[in-house]
């Protein structure tokens, strides 16, 4: 059976490299991105199970990579995990399309 992949896009490289460490412990195939342009380019090149992003990127912030994701993959599932936590936030990701 194939390994789940699970694409992680996240800035902070200790943050980055907790979440990957942990899904690959627990048997996922991880790729990963540290900035909002390399996030978005794997999004739309590579295939994979589940996108973890954070919304606070370099070059490219996590809403505007989410819109672009909804548009070319309506039904990939797309977390969201930030240190933002405002209610706004949360609204505006969930309208966007991210799943949790």
């Amino acid at each position: 059976m194939a390994k789940k992949k699970i694409l992680v896009v996240e800035d902070d490289e200790a943050i980055r490299q907790g979440i990957v460490d942990a899904l690959e412990y627990q048997g996922f195939e991880t790729m990963e991105a540290a900035s909002g342009d390399d996030g978005l380019d794997m999004a739309i090149k590579f295939d994979y199970d589940l996108m973890l992003l954070d919304l606070v990127l370099p070059k490219r912030g996590g809403f505007e990579i989410l819109e672009e994701v909804r548009g070319m993959r309506p039904a990939t599932p797309v977390i969201i995990l930030t240190a933002r936590g405002e209610e706004d936030d949360r609204i505006r990701g969930l309208k966007l399309g991210a799943d949790d």
